[in-house]
């Protein structure tokens, strides 16, 4: 499949039936060129020049429809990297993960290796078979730490996966050693500001509110060193910290006067996250009128539809919350697809939990029922992880013992629910 440079002279002299004397005439000797095509001589270029030359002599031109002069002296590493970077492009990449990785070991090309599982990992994830996924990131990292590579960006990439499913102590040492491990790649490197704002906010999710404040405040100290609006990023999950600290009144100010300053005017892409950081102060605090007015701004902004999701979930919380039941529900409905098949295992809880309390403040058990089934059946599809669902089955159980009106039949579905 791959050649040697006298692996293709050989081969060429085969097909257009030329013996090895035939070159003395260009002078090669026949001892040199026998050298060359058993690799056990380099050929300087102008020697391969040379030879190439010959063989358009002797073959009337012919051998360039076979090679062109780059090709002819193409090594053979450069001959299976190129070959890689086309496969690596294929949707394919899981069948033919045995048949790649076997090319890559025999012709040690470590960065591939690498390259390859970190593919995999990247895979999986969007699969959401996390534990393949993290079987395959784990092998890039350990590969990347043989071959002497800077892990940074894996650990990093890996973290941030974990911290999306949930998994946050994981994902703090990971993060953490992507922190680390950033610093030795170059100074203005965007990797260590990006690994210290998400493990400020992997902190935040395990309400460790001071160590993610410590975390973006010596970010802030090198303040001209944060890239590409990452210092507007930093700001707002040091608002994040401080509201669970020092109280949402003192955090919405701080937010506010981010909204008037000129570091927002030269970074407005970032407008958004601040607006939705606002309605969820507001949200928080039960000033729903505010809360509304700052969500509502924050919606046209929101680029992802994703974002866009969660911003329209949180207005839905808002109706719920003042009594307006069909504008809530119509909000959920809205964000069920979108939200559902994301990646974020915390959003879909968000979303679930949400339903679920209108479903049980309006006694619609039916519904209920229909959500489990709904639930079931991602599971069933590897689009939602069984240990959730079994978590929700408990907690609306003891839940609805706890509403006299009920009848145990009604809710008995719950018990029975995981049964054969």
């Amino acid at each position: 499949m791959f050649l040697t440079v006298g692996e293709k002279i050989r081969q060429a002299r085969q097909q257009f039936n030329l013996k090895q004397g035939s070159f003395r005439n260009f002078g090669i000797t026949q001892h040199y060129l026998s050298m060359i095509e058993t690799n056990k001589r380099q050929a300087p270029e102008q020697t391969l020049r040379d030879i190439y030359d010959a063989f358009i002599n002797l073959t009337n031109g012919e051998i360039e429809s076979f090679y062109t002069f780059e090709e002819f002296c193409l090594p053979i590493e450069l001959q299976v990297s190129r070959w890689l970077d086309q496969q690596l492009n294929s949707e394919t990449l899981p069948q033919r993960y045995e048949e790649l990785m076997l090319i890559v070991e025999k012709y040690s090309l470590g960065e591939y290796m690498i390259f390859i599982d970190e593919r995999m990992g990247e895979y999986y994830f969007k699969a959401q078979d996390y534990s393949m996924m993290a079987y395959y990131y784990r092998r890039a990292i350990g590969n990347s730490l043989k071959f002497r590579q800077n892990p940074a960006s894996l650990y990093f990439k890996f973290g941030r996966c974990l911290r999306k499913i949930g998994k946050y102590d994981e994902a703090v040492v990971n993060l953490c050693l992507a922190c680390t491990t950033a610093k030795e790649l170059t100074e203005d490197s965007v990797l260590v500001c990006d690994a210290h704002i998400y493990l400020a906010l992997t902190y935040h999710r395990l309400k460790e509110y001071r160590l993610g404040l410590e975390v973006v405040n010596e970010l802030l100290k090198n303040k001209d060193n944060l890239k590409e609006g990452r210092y507007v990023g930093t700001l707002i999950v040091k608002e994040l910290c401080m509201r669970r600290l020092e109280g949402a009144e003192k955090s919405r100010k701080y937010l506010y006067e981010l909204l008037d300053s000129d570091i927002l005017n030269q970074f407005p892409s970032f407008s958004h996250y601040v607006y939705h950081s606002l309605g969820w102060n507001y949200l928080e605090s039960q000033k729903y009128e505010k809360a509304l007015e700052a969500l509502q701004k924050a919606l046209p902004l929101r680029p992802k539809q994703l974002d866009k999701a969660i911003t329209t979930l949180l207005i839905g919380r808002i109706y719920f919350e003042i009594g307006q039941y069909e504008e809530a529900q119509k909000y959920y409905s809205e964000t069920k697809e979108t939200i559902l098949l994301s990646e974020s295992l915390r959003t879909k809880r968000l979303w679930i939990d949400e339903q679920l309390d209108l479903y049980c403040k309006l006694n619609q058990i039916h519904q209920v029922k229909e959500l489990f089934i709904e639930l079931k059946s991602l599971v069933d599809i590897d689009k939602f992880p069984e240990s959730m669902l079994y978590e929700l089955k408990t907690s609306m159980y003891k839940r609805f013992e706890g509403l006299s009106p009920l009848r145990r039949e009604e809710y008995l579905f719950l018990y029975n629910f995981f049964a054969p």
